[in-house]
C-alpha cells in the first residue's frame, strides 16, 4: 500500500506541475505505450451536471477528474475496498470525509480511506477541477442518501456528514451562515438558519 500511496503522490504532482504550466504531460511514445493526456484538453463544464471524465484505464488503479461549476457537488459516497486519493487542481471547496469537514483550495490534496464516506462541494465562485485516483481496482461505489440540506440562506447544497444527527450546527461553506439540522416527516435533513 505505501508504494501505491508514493505512486499517487508522484501522479498528482506530475499532474499539478503540468495542469499550472498548461503544457501537455509528455510527448507521447507508442513504442514503449506511453499514455499521455493534458487535463486543459478535456476540461469541460456542465451547469445542469457535475463532468466525469476517465483520461486512463488502467488494471490496478481508475484516473478520474471532475469538473464542477460553483455549488455544484460530488456527493457523499463511499467505496468498500478501494481507497480514493483527491487533488484539487483549480477551485475552492468543502472536502468531507467521515464526520469531518475541511475547506480546500486549489493544490490541496485529500485521502478517502476505504469505507468511509467522502464528498466535495465547488462553494467558491469558480469553477472547480477535482482529480482522483482510486486503487485497487474494481472500485466499487455505495451511495450515501439523505446526505445533504439546503442553505436556508444561500440556496447552496451541502453535504452533510454521515454521523450528523438533529440538532447538529453546520456552518454554509459558500456563505458562511450557520443552520440546525432536523429531519423532516420523509426523512431528509431539513436546515433552519439559527
Amino acid at each position: 500500500m505505501r508504494k501505491l500511496s508514493l505512486f499517487v503522490l508522484a501522479v498528482f504532482a506530475v499532474l499539478s506541475a503540468a495542469f499550472a504550466a498548461d503544457a501537455p504531460l509528455a510527448s507521447p511514445n507508442q513504442k514503449q505505450g506511453l499514455k499521455t493526456v493534458n487535463i486543459s484538453d478535456i476540461r469541460e463544464f456542465d451547469p445542469k451536471n457535475i463532468l466525469k471524465k476517465v483520461p486512463f484505464d488502467a488494471d490496478k488503479m481508475v484516473f478520474n477528474t471532475y469538473f464542477l461549476e460553483p455549488a455544484e457537488l460530488l456527493r457523499l459516497h463511499k467505496h468498500p475496498d478501494s481507497d480514493e486519493y483527491f487533488y484539487l487542481a483549480e477551485g475552492e471547496g468543502q472536502f468531507t470525509v467521515g464526520n469531518d469537514q475541511v475547506m480546500i483550495k486549489s493544490g490541496a490534496a485529500v485521502y478517502g480511506p476505504a469505507g468511509v464516506a467522502h464528498g466535495f462541494v465547488n462553494s467558491g465562485g469558480g469553477k472547480a477541477v477535482l482529480i482522483s485516483v482510486q486503487g485497487p481496482t474494481p472500485v466499487k461505489i455505495a451511495s450515501i442518501d439523505n446526505s445533504s440540506a439546503i442553505c436556508p440562506v444561500c440556496g447552496q447544497e451541502n453535504i452533510i456528514p454521515e454521523g450528523a444527527k438533529e440538532g447538529d450546527i453546520v456552518t454554509c461553506p459558500r456563505c458562511h451562515a450557520k443552520f440546525k439540522l432536523s429531519k423532516g416527516p420523509d426523512g431528509k435533513w431539513l436546515a433552519t438558519k439559527i
